[in-house]
């Protein structure tokens, strides 16, 4: 099933607002992108025009409040499809104290989240969507966020499969897991997807960002379920910690 992603909801940097990275975001107009949302003071005329070039229209949210109250309103009234977040890292109290944890937590919609000073390799010499990590198992959640990506495969040039094994393995456990993973691989090539598979050991945080480094991916994509979410966030799951301290951006698919 193909997902159209009409309306994105864009939190710039509230403090200290850029838009270069919006414009990285333009090339989802292929798949229906009709409008952004931007959670802002202002409406950069400039921005705008730049916006329009594409057939895209630009407004302001006009709300108040608390931040991530705010951000779940608008995202609920205006029928976004899909939540940006551009955060600071160099801000570690945010980061730490509640906004990346509590996004991913509230928000119930496709959440990228753009570090300022992280890796722009993917706004400036590639898309978004070219080169993404998708960390797996064998979850549900895994399994919608292969679906999301098979749903926007206009989007996709390469997508390089990443199952990270923590625990010392038997060799029919080997065998299994390759098999398993082999699977996934299958399926994206069906979908006309260029696919790659690997299987990393460790700690599997670490793991998926050594994955992206080691593929120069462009995007990190993480499926969470809410169950024991939680729990899961609140102790350094995998999807908070990779969310924190990747370079380039990560999207997690609920």
């Amino acid at each position: 099933m193909l997902v159209k992603i009409k309306k994105i909801l864009y939190i710039p940097y509230l403090k200290e607002p850029t838009y270069d990275l919006l414009e990285g975001l333009l090339d989802i107009k292929k798949i229906g992108l009709e409008e952004i949302i931007l959670m802002s003071e202002s409406l950069p005329q400039r921005l705008k025009e730049k916006v329009s070039e594409h057939g895209i229209n630009l407004k302001r949210d006009k709300g108040s409040g608390p931040l991530i109250p705010r951000i779940i309103d608008s995202a609920n009234k205006e029928n976004a499809s899909f939540v940006v977040a551009h955060l600071n890292r160099e801000k570690k109290k945010m980061l730490k104290g509640s906004v990346v944890r509590t996004l991913i937590k509230n928000i119930r919609l496709p959440l990228l989240l753009i570090h300022e000073n992280g890796d722009k390799r993917s706004f400036s010499t590639k898309g978004l969507f070219n080169n993404v990590i998708l960390a797996i198992n064998w979850s549900d959640s895994t399994q919608r966020a292969l679906l999301y990506i098979i749903g926007v495969k206009a989007l996709v040039q390469l997508i390089d499969a990443v199952y990270v094994l923590s625990e010392k393995p038997t060799v029919k456990d080997i065998r299994q897991l390759r098999d398993r993973v082999e699977e996934i691989r299958k399926i994206c090539l069906e979908e006309e997807i260029d696919t790659e598979s690997h299987i990393y050991a460790g700690k599997t945080p670490e793991e998926i960002l050594l994955a992206a480094q080691d593929y120069k991916a462009t995007l990190i994509v993480m499926g969470y379920g809410s169950k024991g979410i939680v729990k899961e966030i609140t102790s350094g799951s995998t999807c908070y910690r990779v969310a924190e301290e990747s370079s380039v951006p990560v999207l997690i698919v609920p």
